[in-house]
């Protein structure tokens, strides 16, 4: 039987939608320590992104203080993640991350990357892509370890 390719299939994520309780503190937490940067904003909503060919990558929609946290319990986003360019800037990152307070929800054993909290409790991940070569290196017996974050 030949596969057929499937026709009309989206080319990248555009952006991601969050709920959140106030979007001046969302803001704050997105530039300041995301580094991304506010693209529009309006009243209850908020647009940022780091892509310059994007409108955004991140909208935000204030629900009020009174909202509940997100419940990982229950069908919807556990995380999203962000790919950093290197391992130095993932620890510059995680640095940033520590310095302003961020909560930390933990770290994987399998690869380069911090998983983080927002100020609403939205998780997510910021993490570095090895290159092939460095995988398999340390796949080898002997071979050196991937970096890790120091915690």
């Amino acid at each position: 039987m030949t596969a057929t390719r499937l026709q009309g299939i989206p080319r990248q994520l555009s952006h991601v939608a969050l709920r959140v309780r106030s979007v001046d503190r969302a803001v704050e937490f997105y530039t300041q320590v995301l580094g991304l940067t506010l693209r529009n904003r309006r009243d209850k909503a908020a647009f940022l992104g780091i892509r310059e060919d994007a409108s955004h990558e991140l909208a935000l929609f204030a629900l009020g203080d009174g909202a509940a946290d997100p419940d990982p319990e229950r069908v919807g986003m556990y995380h999203m993640a962000w790919e950093m360019a290197s391992f130095e800037e993932l620890e510059q990152f995680h640095r940033r991350l520590l310095a302003s307070g961020a909560r930390i929800a933990g770290y994987s054993d399998r690869q380069c990357n911090v998983m983080f909290l927002d100020p609403d409790g939205n998780e997510l991940e910021a993490f570095w892509e090895p290159p092939r070569a460095v995988l398999e290196r340390a796949r080898e017996p002997g071979g050196p370890p991937l970096p890790r974050l120091v915690r």
